[in-house]
């Protein structure tokens, strides 16, 4: 059967968790409403559930209710086959930027299948989320970022969703990308060696079996500090640099990631 012009559906994983054929369950609210009222669905029509963990099915619609409130049933059919073949663990760790380029950050990070997204605050970011007193501004932000990435990976096909982790300072970041990984961190400096020459002169072994773990550090529109370059480097992250051109936070994310993906055989 071909599945290309189904919809896609982010699905509780609990609904596919311990899925069978003939399962009838209900879509939550804010699904409801994009089956009903967006995609005007009707039952009988199917489209592709996936919970973000790599499991995929096929399902058909039961029963719509556009009174009020939006109510929608589905019925599980079959479990699609899915390749979730992957070379390379990529993170993203991303000085949080202004505005809403980490929107855009995360949306195509997930399209060029970046795993995991660790937002921080560096010492040159201009909004300084994670720093507000209760936490709710940052917990609203992050949750955001989460429902960006599910609908990133519904629109571009993949099984999986990408984590985002909550917003962090940059200990923690790097802690994390030094531990068992290689921690690149982009950096402009004119003495930093070229992301071509580090991966030829240090190669990344890509394995199927047992992927590579792959960070990069990513600094904020002002660029790193001395204190935070200084200190990176000292716990294990390897300064890079993309060429001669100075690229914006959000664009450097994107093609530093390309790259790797372009090298571990994933795009």
């Amino acid at each position: 059967m071909n599945f290309s012009g189904m919809p896609r559906l982010f699905l509780a994983h609990e609904i596919l968790e311990n899925a069978l054929s003939g399962d009838e369950f209900e879509l939550d609210s804010d699904t409801a409403k994009k089956v009903v009222k967006v995609l005007r669905m009707q039952p009988g029509e199917t489209f592709i559930g996936f919970s973000g963990f790599g499991r995929e099915w096929e399902c058909a619609l039961t029963s719509v209710e556009n009174e009020g409130k939006s109510r929608a049933r589905a019925v599980l059919i079959e479990e699609r086959d899915v390749d979730n073949l992957r070379h390379v663990h990529l993170s993203i760790a991303q000085a949080i930027p202004k505005g809403d380029k980490m929107d855009f950050v995360l949306q195509k990070g997930t399209e060029l299948g970046v795993m995991e997204f660790w937002p921080f605050d560096a010492e040159r970011s201009v909004s300084k989320i994670g720093y507000d007193e209760d936490g709710e501004r940052a917990a609203m932000r992050t949750a955001r970022w989460r429902r960006i990435v599910e609908g990133a990976a519904a629109q571009c096909g993949r099984a999986d969703v990408p984590i985002v982790h909550s917003i962090a300072d940059l200990s923690t970041v790097v802690d994390y990308g030094t531990s068992g990984a290689r921690c690149l961190m982009l950096d402009e400096d004119d003495e930093t060696l070229p992301l071509r020459e580090a991966l030829q002169k240090e190669p990344i072994e890509w394995d199927d079996e047992a992927p590579p773990r792959v960070m990069l550090l990513v600094g904020p529109e002002g660029g790193w500090s001395a204190r935070e370059r200084e200190w990176a480097t000292r716990y294990g992250a390897q300064g890079v640099s993309l060429g001669r051109r100075i690229l914006r936070t959000e664009t450097a994310a994107l093609v530093a990631a390309a790259i790797l993906s372009w090298e571990a055989g994933d795009l």
